[in-house]
């Protein structure tokens, strides 16, 4: 499926209304974010998406677009979310905040904007730490497309912004960024289950689970998809790294390629500072949780899968900071 028609059928709430011209009078200035409309949503999967992952991810269709006005829409929208992991049908929630530009002049706004729908939608008792560095997760059940067995994935949101993009704005940080104001829900743990199901349907016909008589080909599998898992990841930071005017909120990979550095800690639901967090790249995260699936699906171990690939960041301090804070002690 195209990207085009991804994006036409993502939507699953309707257009806002256009307020109709006054008699005669020319029509009232309609803020851009109100008039998202698939053809918007899909110029920005052409050209301003980078992540490879996400991408592949509507191109799949398995990717549920909303737009909400305040925490009770949010709320229904992640109610249909949960319904659609549950069966199989989206991996992806991305809810595109309906609001009054004017607002919203910086990514600060923004986020205050997004930080109190979250909690009207009963998500957070604190919005103010919601938007300082504090997680929202949302734990789904369902069946591992990889071990079948019942597991509760968390998804985690995340708040991109407008202003994210601009090179003047406090919080610039273009893989934060979007044209719209917006929060975007993903499991990196669920994702890669999905592919790697996806991959074993392709060479056998048949999920996992359902190989359980043959360790070797379906631990050949699992090491396959790691590297493509983290070859796409890769292909993202070097996406982002291209686009970013100020080096220091740029992406990058460390040298050995294990760890990925970014201007914030991911995958934290929003941040009024910015500092470099260092974070592990699949070769590490799904390696480790193939090791798990091996384990469940070979050995009867339990499969618990923690936050593999959005455990979160390490902080990363400048050495001639860290020395003054030294002196002053």
């Amino acid at each position: 499926m195209g990207l085009a028609g991804a994006a036409g059928r993502a939507f699953s709430t309707p257009a806002p209304a256009t307020a109709k011209p006054r008699s005669g009078g020319a029509a009232p200035s309609q803020c851009p974010v109100h008039n998202v409309q698939p053809q918007a949503l899909n110029a920005w999967l052409d050209s301003g998406l980078h992540c490879t992952a996400g991408l592949r991810e509507f191109k799949l269709g398995r990717y549920l677009v909303v737009r909400f006005s305040d925490g009770r829409e949010y709320a229904e929208a992640l109610v249909q979310f949960r319904r659609e992991v549950r069966q199989g049908n989206k991996t992806g929630f991305l809810a595109l905040f309906v609001h009054d530009e004017a607002l919203a002049a910086t990514a600060e706004a923004e986020l205050r904007l997004l930080g109190r729908a979250m909690r009207e939608a009963g998500l957070s008792d604190d919005d103010a730490s919601l938007i300082n560095g504090a997680t929202l997760a949302t734990p789904i059940e369902v069946r591992c497309p990889v071990t079948g067995k019942d597991t509760a994935y968390e998804f985690f949101t995340v708040a991109f912004c407008r202003n994210a993009a601009n090179p003047r704005d406090p919080l610039y940080d273009p893989s934060l960024g979007a044209p719209f104001t917006a929060v975007n829900t993903t499991s990196d743990a669920f994702a890669f289950a999905r592919l790697v199901h996806d991959q074993a349907m392709k060479a056998w016909d048949r999920p996992p689970f359902e190989m359980t008589h043959d360790r070797d080909a379906v631990e050949l599998l699992f090491r396959k998809c790691v590297v493509a898992w983290q070859n796409m990841s890769a292909t993202t930071i070097h996406n982002y790294s291209q686009i970013t005017v100020d080096p220091s909120r740029g992406v990058h990979l460390t040298e050995d390629r294990r760890h990925w550095v970014a201007a914030h800690n991911d995958p934290v639901f929003g941040e009024l500072k910015k500092c470099p967090h260092l974070h592990e790249m699949p070769i590490v995260y799904a390696a480790r949780l193939t090791a798990k699936w091996s384990a469940t699906l070979f050995d009867g171990k339990p499969y618990v899968p923690g936050r593999d690939g959005q455990s979160g960041g390490v902080p990363v301090f400048d050495g001639e900071d860290l020395i003054d804070e030294l002196h002053q002690l």
